[in-house]
């Protein structure tokens, strides 16, 4: 399942040094979102999470000018706890290799703007 996670840079540089990522909640495509959306696709729920990730990553920022953070990752099954509205708990650490990408949201963008994940690293110090 794709899932999406606001970051603060900080968390993020400590994720790039350790690998693994324990967190309480991130966006899903929930059974009770799919139902409260049923005229999108797969690509539209997973656009729409990310949009709401990114909304609330702003709120990580260092600076008005440094962009909010979100990363994409595939989780398993097993990973997931409870299922929320638009979001899953889970049972164990995120691990480095489930990253999908990062998304970068700006203020007042609709679009976030897409790094694969050997960019994260390159980039990080950009992002501040």
């Amino acid at each position: 399942m794709r899932a999406y996670l606001p970051i603060s840079h900080k968390v993020l540089e400590s994720f790039v040094l350790n690998s693994s990522l324990e967190i309480e909640e991130l966006y899903a495509p929930t059974i009770h979102f799919v139902v409260e959306n049923p005229d999108c696709d797969e690509e539209e729920l997973e656009y729409l999470l990310s949009v709401a990730a990114g909304e609330e990553a702003l709120e990580f920022r260092l600076s008005e000018k440094a962009p909010g953070i979100v990363l994409a990752f595939e989780i398993e099954k097993e990973q997931i706890g409870e299922h929320y509205a638009q979001s899953v708990t889970l049972v164990s650490p995120l691990q480095w290799n489930q990253v999908q990408c990062a998304l970068l949201a700006f203020q007042g963008d609709d679009e976030l703007v897409w790094f694969a994940t050997q960019e994260i690293e390159i980039h990080l110090a950009e992002w501040k």
